[in-house]
């Protein structure tokens, strides 16, 4: 197995990761949903991905990670993992760049934003602007999954490096094998992914 491959199947075990419908707040229905959050409730399960995240960490050369308001957890664990400074954006900032973000910084520390999936350009762009207040230089996004809806060429064309423990569609077949995912269900997403491929969603 490839190296996310067993994270994604206790991902799985665990329904972090649920196929089926899933209306979200467009009025779409997504084949697939993420339950990442829920990573504290599984120690173990939190401390191996922060484990495998920190390889990606070290290859993006940063020495800060700012989670995104989901992710401090698993922010957290992957601090403890890569012995990195742990920022998180502040959940109702006051007036003035001070208090963009929360944690101890300096200016013109590289900084690698982490997220459960990799995010589009505006959310990225929109991270960076508010880390570029205070003076961090977000230049890398990890993420524990692509999605494969073109989020990762969307951020490589605004000068992000992009890195994901693994793909969506590259997990389908290995889901199918351990029976976590009906064969029918995988053509569904599989069907979902050619259609929504390079949308961004």
């Amino acid at each position: 197995m490839g190296a996310g491959e067993p994270l994604a199947l206790r991902l799985a075990q665990e329904s972090l990761i649920l196929f089926g419908r899933f209306m979200q707040a467009d009025g779409s229905a997504w084949p697939v949903a993420l339950r990442l959050g829920w990573l504290p409730s599984y120690p173990a399960l939190l401390r191996d991905v922060a484990l495998a995240l920190n390889p990606l960490v070290a290859a993006s050369g940063a020495d800060r990670i700012l989670t995104t308001a989901e992710e401090v957890p698993l922010g957290v664990a992957l601090g403890l993992a890569a012995d990195r400074v742990v920022l998180t954006p502040a959940a109702n900032p006051p007036e003035g760049a001070a208090f963009a973000i929360e944690g101890a910084y300096d200016i013109g520390h590289q900084t690698v934003l982490l997220s459960d999936t990799l995010l589009d350009r505006a959310q990225a762009d929109a991270i960076r602007a508010l880390a570029g207040r205070v003076g961090l230089e977000i230049h890398a996004v990890v993420a524990v999954i692509d999605l494969g809806l073109g989020a990762r060429a969307a951020l490589q064309a605004a000068g992000f490096e992009a890195a994901a423990l693994f793909t969506l569609r590259e997990m389908l077949p290995v889901l199918e094998q351990h029976a976590i995912l009906p064969p029918r269900m995988r053509a569904s997403v599989e069907t979902w992914l050619d259609e929504n491929a390079g949308t961004g969603l």
